[in-house]
């Protein structure tokens, strides 16, 4: 695993921020267990947030002093780790995706969802869709595609165009994925609530655009739609989109990233 490699090319400004983050973060695992701050799988990160006094942001600057991007995992958790989400262009194209070529949820049965994970190297299939999906990557035009794939004829559909063009990738990248920090937590149940305790943080560096498109090109790092349905609250049975996104498996983060630890 690298070392030092990230720490040795920051500049002083830089550094500071590092260290007031340590400062912050060691004062954090002396907490100890703390409740979560909100139900379901965004809890840990949400908890992290606010007790680190970060608001939640959809902008463009990274979530830690506009220079670090927090990233949180519950230990021993199989769940990808999330880079980033966006969703595609043109506007309100998910929508049409989900309409066309999603399925019938099975407890709101008037709804169509779709959640399917795949890759720029070969077609995913939808666990109960008929079609398949895949990235393709257009240097040309200098943008990545989502193509879909009618399963029973095997023809591409070409009904409905969804894309992220090179450079709103490139800006996100270079903005929000320059620096990221991974932190993980110990986690319990007690009295019907979820708890946590965080204890190890480490430094993710070194993603360029041109390494993002080969780690996408190999299928290393991949992308899905998570377009759902609310199933409580207020908004119970509307359209849930949980953000599209580009994602990468834990054992895979040395592949494409220097690491760093920092606590």
């Amino acid at each position: 695993m690298p070392k030092n490699d990230a720490l040795e090319s920051m500049d002083s400004a830089e550094l500071g921020i590092l260290e007031e983050f340590k400062k912050e973060f060691k004062n954090l695992k002396e907490m100890g267990f703390i409740d979560s701050r909100r139900f379901h799988d965004t809890g840990i990160g949400k908890t992290a947030e606010d007790l680190l006094g970060i608001l939640e942001n959809n902008e463009g600057t990274a979530d830690y002093k506009g220079l670090i991007e927090l990233k949180s995992a519950r230990e021993l958790s199989e769940a990808m780790l999330t880079l980033f989400t966006k969703s595609p262009d043109p506007k309100g194209v998910n929508t049409i995706v989900r309409k066309t070529f999603g399925y019938f949820d099975a407890e709101f049965k008037d709804m169509k969802i779709l959640h399917v994970t795949f890759t720029a190297d070969k077609f995913s299939n939808s666990k109960k869709g008929k079609f398949g999906f895949k990235l393709d990557i257009n240097n040309n035009n200098r943008k990545i595609f989502v193509k879909i794939k009618n399963i029973k004829n095997g023809n591409i559909d070409s009904s409905v165009s969804a894309f992220y063009p090179f450079d709103n990738l490139k800006s996100i990248i270079e903005h929000k994925c320059k620096y990221i920090i991974f932190i993980s937590a110990e986690r319990k149940k007690q009295d019907g609530k979820e708890l946590f305790k965080f204890n190890k943080a480490i430094l993710l560096s070194g993603l360029t655009f041109n390494k993002f498109l080969n780690f996408l090109e190999s299928g290393i790092i991949k992308y899905d739609f998570r377009l759902g349905v609310y199933r409580t609250g207020k908004k119970i049975g509307k359209t849930h989109d949980h953000g599209s996104g580009f994602r990468i498996n834990k054992n895979d983060l040395d592949k494409v990233f220097i690491i760093n630890d920092i606590t």
